[in-house]
């Protein structure tokens, strides 16, 4: 088994480095994705980045299903999110079945990705992906 360093946690996830240096993202509860949830979560990404020391590549897990709210929506679509793509160089999410994977594309096509984002619903291609970026 892989040793996971814990990284931080927000109100619906928490945050690991992978001895790869891959950054696990892991949804740790339903928590409704709010603005609120969503910018604790960015602003979490953005001190990981910093501390690294570099733009972080990310594999976001969850077997949690999450309601985005319209709010949500909407902030996703502002410059004031999109400050935060600079800490990030992609991301894959990991999702469980083709259902998941389905709303996770609906979420994605809410803006524009300014770095590469990508589902999945099998982790070694994820990973594999993330490590040719």
């Amino acid at each position: 088994m892989e040793q996971l360093q814990p990284l931080g946690k927000t109100q619906n996830s928490a945050y690991f480095l992978r001895p790869d240096g891959i950054v696990l993202a892991k949804t740790i509860n339903s928590t409704p994705l709010t603005k609120e949830v969503i910018l604790e979560n960015f602003e979490l990404i953005k001190q990981i980045s910093t501390d690294l020391g570099q733009s972080i590549k990310i594999l976001a897990e969850s077997e949690q299903m999450q309601r985005l709210s319209r709010c949500a929506r909407d902030y996703m679509r502002t410059e004031a999110a999109q400050q935060y793509d600079q800490y990030i160089i992609g991301t894959a999410m990991l999702t469980q079945n083709q259902l998941a994977k389905m709303l996770a594309n609906f979420i994605v096509g809410l803006r524009k990705q300014a770095r590469p984002l990508k589902i999945y619903t099998n982790e070694a291609d994820a990973i594999a992906w993330l490590k040719n970026l």
